[in-house]
């Protein structure tokens, strides 16, 4: 049949009268073929990008994102210097995603070392994998909860209420452990059927507004977070590295799980969830003091207690 005139439901009956075994080796041959053709794309953006020829125009041309372009600009540079990677990557070995976070992951010296180890690694866990590698500064940290946000708008047509929303590390795990213990802790009404996660998480999101209404918001149960500590590199939370002087900070205010990971990322030991302040001393200085120290400042909620 002709690659011109071939039409989808033509090709799809056509493929339905082969084996499900044959299938199976079509389709892997496709997907080794298709990566094989993506290295020598990449190639060839290269020597376009060396001269000049490669910018963000390639979107529109390429029908992609900006992102699109910028990653494939960039793993195109890198494979230059990682041989190893770009001949598994040319054998099929690495799917499109896998390429691009492993080249940013690895270097001349661990060239090989990846490119025997990125095929059994998710693309998640490769770029976790470069995010651990960049110990992130007191100023990172400063730089991502400046980054903070949240909008909502009205959309009249549809009467309900959007929005979006952005949080730094610690805020993100916390308001990810919260919901998601909210939302596994809803069952239906008897003989109900579920709602989807995506409404529970709403009505979670709700309930913590309705318990805000109806009541002066307090400082409620003292926070946990299970931190993740590894041979080497920043301990983590919630995946995201963080600086050592913000794991010191959160000691103040939460209880603290310490998890200490080999280097296969396998847990080997796990600490007592400890708190400098105690629960004795956090009631006695909110006694003491009502409101926030701070000079001026006369807020009584929402308020910490640090553990100097």
């Amino acid at each position: 049949m002709s690659e011109r005139t071939v039409e989808y439901s033509q090709l799809v009956d056509e493929l339905r009268c082969h084996t499900s075994e044959w299938l199976e080796e079509r389709r892997a041959l496709l997907v080794r073929e298709q990566r094989r053709l993506h290295v020598e794309e990449l190639a060839i953006t290269l020597v376009l990008d060396e001269r000049g020829r490669v910018d963000d125009s390639l979107a529109a041309t390429d029908g992609v994102s900006l992102r699109d372009v910028r990653e494939a600009r960039d793993t195109a540079r890198a494979l230059e210097q990682l041989p190893a990677i770009a001949g598994a990557a040319a054998r099929g070995e690495l799917s499109d995603q896998q390429l691009a976070a492993v080249t940013r992951l690895a270097d001349p010296e661990t060239d090989r070392e990846w490119a025997q180890k990125a095929s059994g690694c998710s693309p998640d866990d490769l770029r976790r994998e470069y995010r651990c590698q960049q110990k992130p500064t007191p100023e990172d940290a400063f730089k991502r909860r400046a980054a903070r946000s949240l909008r909502y708008w009205w959309e009249p047509e549809a009467g309900m209420l959007a929005g979006s929303f952005r949080l730094p590390d610690v805020d993100g795990a916390l308001f990810e452990g919260v919901l998601n213990q909210m939302i596994d802790r809803t069952r239906p009404p008897k003989g109900q059927a579920w709602e989807t996660r995506e409404r529970r998480g709403a009505d979670a999101l709700m309930d913590l507004v309705r318990n805000y209404a109806d009541g002066e918001a307090v400082s409620g149960p003292q926070i946990g977070f299970s931190v993740l500590i590894p041979p080497d590199g920043p301990a983590t939370i919630a995946g995201i590295p963080l600086p050592d002087a913000m794991v010191e900070h959160l000691r103040s205010e939460a209880r603290i799980e310490p998890t200490v990971l080999d280097r296969d990322g396998m847990p080997v030991a796990t600490g007592r969830a400890t708190s400098v302040v105690s629960a004795r001393d956090l009631r006695a200085v909110r006694l003491r003091d009502g409101k926030c120290r701070w000079p001026g400042c006369d807020r009584r909620t929402g308020l910490q207690v640090h553990h100097l």
